[in-house]
């Protein structure tokens, strides 16, 4: 039963899940080679860790870890269930691209994912995928199928998105991007909630895996 002065709100968590081959890190279509090096993967989802050089990579900034998990976010008030499609927005503080502090993503409406793979030889592209729950879940036992939850992905000056746009599967890991060796990718991922369907008032919670790995 909804009661109709209580709001809904549904929250997705996002994770950025670092796979270390080796050691970690970072793309634009805004896609960018960078040097040959020791083996390692970096991905940053939302906040993240880069150190001297004024945190830029491309002036010798160096990645590291961030336990950080940042969240989107909407709330649909009653009157509005199952009326259309909702924007949510993120806590998420980053706008600068920490590769070359480029003002790349718009807050609190777009979240930045970006990294990079480094090898000193020949080798097959790292994927980036995303794996997510097949529901979002409230305190109540109550459930949306996360495939409601979708994105657009962007960033300013942008012309081609380097991770295309889409919709969770919920329930499975999907590939999101072929990541050449030795370069440097980004994006800013708009989240969208479907709001097709009369849920009842609650919290739904559910957390997504961003994961970069290389064979």
């Amino acid at each position: 039963m909804i009661r109709p002065w209580q709001p809904i709100f549904t929250a997705l968590r996002t994770a950025a899940v670092l796979t270390v081959a080796l050691a970690a890190a970072s793309s634009h279509a805004f896609v960018v080679s960078i040097s040959a090096g020791t083996r390692s993967l970096y991905l940053q989802v939302g906040a993240g860790r880069m150190t001297g050089s004024g945190g830029r990579f491309d002036s010798g900034g160096v990645p590291g870890n961030n336990a950080t998990i940042n969240s989107v976010s909407v709330t649909v008030p009653a009157a509005s269930l199952g009326a259309g499609t909702r924007a949510m927005t993120t806590d998420s503080t980053v706008t600068i691209s920490p590769y070359d502090s480029f003002v790349f993503c718009s807050v609190p409406s777009q979240v930045y994912v970006g990294g990079f793979y480094r090898t000193p030889g020949a080798a097959s592209n790292a994927t980036l995928s995303v794996t997510a729950p097949s529901t979002l879940v409230s305190g109540a036992g109550n459930t949306i199928a996360f495939n409601t939850i979708s994105w657009i992905s962007g960033g300013n000056a942008d012309p081609t998105a380097t991770i295309p746009s889409g919709t969770f599967v919920g329930g499975a890991t999907q590939t999101l991007l072929s990541v050449a060796r030795n370069t440097w990718f980004e994006s800013c991922l708009q989240f969208n909630y479907a709001n097709a369907q009369l849920v009842p008032a609650g919290t739904f919670n559910g957390r997504v895996s961003y994961t970069l790995t290389a064979p």
